[in-house]
Parts: C-alpha cells; sequence; structure tokens
C-alpha cells in the first residue's frame, strides 16, 4: 500500500515562505507525547484562532477516518492526530461507552461517529452566531433497543447542517450533499482489494505499520499483536461488510458506483457541490483514500471517468480551498 498523498508526510513540513501566505498550514511530528498521549502529527493552520484544541483519535486507513481527515484538511482546522492500536486501543480508553474509530475530541467534548462529527462543524462553520458547545446540544442522543434488545445510541439528525432560517439556496445544496451522503454506504467498503484468502490477510495487513507508521506511535510487542490478531479481524470485517451492502463481485460494485457518481454530477458540474466540493465529495474523496495505492485503486479509479474529479478534489483538500470560511468564522478571536 502507498501513503495517502498529501494526507502525511515523513518529518516535520512546513510549506515555502511564499506559498505560506496563501496556505499557512504546517504538519509538525512531536518527539515528546502530549498530555501522556503520543501524537502521531499535528497539523496547524495559523489562521485558525477557533481555539478548538480538536484531536482526531483514527486509524490511518480507516475509510471512515479518511473522510473525517479530508474535511478538517479541505477546510484548514487545525488537529492532532492520535494513531489507535486496533487490538489494544488503549489510545481510547477514556471513552467508556464508544469504543470504535474515529472519536474527535473539543476541549472536554467527545464526538463518535464520522457523520456526527462533519455534520457539527459544518455547522460550526455556516453559524458564527452559535458557540461550538451551542451547536452540539442540537445534536441530540436518542436511546433505544436493536433487534437483539442490545441498547444502542443514535443521532436521527446526524446527516443535517443546521443553517440559519432563510439560506434556502445554501441549504438546498446541503440537502443534496446530505442525501448523497447517507447513500454512499457502498464507497466505504475496500472494494476489490478485500482479501478472500486468510494468508493474503496476513500480508496486506503487515503493510498496514507503514502507512500508520506503527513503529513510531507503537511498542514492538503491540506492533507484532496488532499484525497477527488484525489480520483475522480484518478478514471477518471484509465478509461482514459485503454482506451488509449485498455485493458480491466487489470490483464491478466499484466501477458501477463510480459510473453513477459522475452521472450525478453531470456534464456541467464539476463536484457534486458544483464549483466548489460539498460535504458528500469530501466524503467519497476520503473514503477513497483509504484503498489509495491499491489494485483497484489505480485500475478503477486512475483510469476510469471519475479520474478527473478525483484529480480536482486531490488538489482542492491539499490546497486547503475551504479555508477561508473557517477563517473569516475565527478572525475576531
Amino acid at each position: 500500500m502507498a501513503p495517502l498523498a498529501g494526507f502525511f508526510t515523513s518529518g516535520s513540513t512546513e510549506k515555502t515562505s511564499e506559498s505560506k501566505r496563501t496556505c499557512p498550514i504546517q504538519v509538525l511530528k512531536p518527539e515528546q507525547s502530549d498530555s501522556g498521549v503520543l501524537l502521531s502529527r499535528k497539523i496547524v493552520n495559523h489562521l485558525d484562532r477557533s481555539n478548538l484544541q480538536l484531536r482526531l483519535y483514527q486509524y490511518e486507513t480507516c475509510p471512515f477516518c479518511c473522510k473525517v481527515r479530508a474535511f478538517l484538511d479541505y477546510y484548514g482546522f487545525s488537529y492532532d492526530v492520535v494513531e489507535v492500536n486496533p487490538v489494544t486501543r488503549t489510545q481510547i480508553k477514556f471513552s467508556k461507552d464508544y469504543k470504535k474509530v474515529p472519536i474527535l475530541t473539543c476541549k472536554d467534548r467527545v464526538i463518535s461517529e464520522s457523520s456526527l462529527i462533519v455534520s457539527q462543524l459544518a455547522t460550526y462553520l455556516h453559524r458564527p452566531d452559535r458557540s461550538l458547545e451551542e451547536i452540539l446540544e442540537m445534536y441530540p442522543t436518542v436511546e433505544s433497543t436493536d433487534e437483539k434488545g442490545k441498547k444502542i445510541t443514535t443521532h436521527p439528525n446526524k446527516y443535517f447542517v443546521m443553517l440559519e432560517k432563510g439560506r434556502d439556496q445554501q441549504r438546498n445544496g446541503l440537502d443534496e450533499g446530505r442525501k448523497r451522503m447517507e447513500g454512499m454506504g457502498g464507497f466505504l467498503v475496500h472494494p476489490s482489494d478485500f482479501p478472500q484468502r486468510l494468508p493474503y490477510v496476513g500480508r496486506v495487513f503487515g503493510d498496514f505499520p507503514l502507512v500508520a507508521e506503527w513503529d513510531r506511535n507503537f511498542p514492538a510487542w503491540e506492533r507484532i499483536l496488532a499484525v497477527y490478531v488484525g489480520a483475522l479481524a480484518m478478514f471477518g470485517l471484509s465478509k461482514r461488510l459485503k454482506k451488509r451492502h449485498g455485493i458480491e463481485d466487489e470490483r464491478k460494485a466499484l466501477e458501477e458506483a463510480c459510473e453513477k457518481w459522475m452521472q450525478a454530477i453531470g456534464p456541467s458540474r464539476r463536484f457534486m457541490g458544483g464549483a466548489k466540493p460539498n460535504l458528500a465529495d469530501l466524503a467519497l474523496f476520503g473514503a477513497m483514500n483509504s484503498f489509495y495505492g491499491c489494485r483497484a485503486f489505480k485500475e478503477v479509479i486512475l483510469k476510469g471517468k471519475i479520474a478527473v474529479w478525483w484529480s480536482d478534489m486531490k488538489s482542492a483538500v491539499e490546497n486547503h480551498e475551504g479555508r477561508t470560511i473557517l477563517e473569516a468564522r475565527s478572525k475576531g478571536k
């Protein structure tokens, strides 16, 4: 597997002095742990004065984590990244009831589920009249039981961005993005490269430490445990996801999904959001990044009709083209 271009780098990096004036964002790799937590990296936008103190707990190749990172990077948020050991998960032991990733902390608040994280931060960008604490209260938690009688918590409006009244044109665009996001489950499966045989799983999962820099983030015994136990977990997960989404031929499903996406955009739009990406564009781009470098990505994405859209999205996210919205919101702070 190849590293995600534009999403992580080796060593501390900084934009050139000329580009820093237009895109003042640095990617840093602290050598020391912060408050007992080793940071994988810090993304710092010198014009982000929101002081949200965002920290993302993630797996580097998790499609839902990639989705959140695409959103954060496009809008230029400053945030820390903590790589979670997929077996021990000691990095998220503070989360008593939720043991999945991504988890985002904002000061002392904890947000889980990728769609909820994106919707709440998108509302924050579009509602300068509300604090983050007030925005989080707009997304109530509903407790219920599933068909097995197990207690579950849901957020019924997790796909909604809460705009002020009277912004109908913007609301219409966000509604289309919301509907597309809700229907994108199939894209969040690692298509075609999902292993069918256990030995192959071990070889593929063995590449993950290179991508996520496990040698830097975890001790040796945790790395060994994660590779072998993680391989078994990945094998089972691939089968469950395929069954859940009714996918038999992964390659065909990916090709059909890409074709439908491009048909929905149509010939007159650059992105699903028009001239600029909307939340659905960012979600899909992030999910695709989770299998960047795999055979299916090269053959279906880079050689298909969706390649131009992908290239445009890559440029928009890497250049943080949505950052002016965040910078305007936090300018007076």
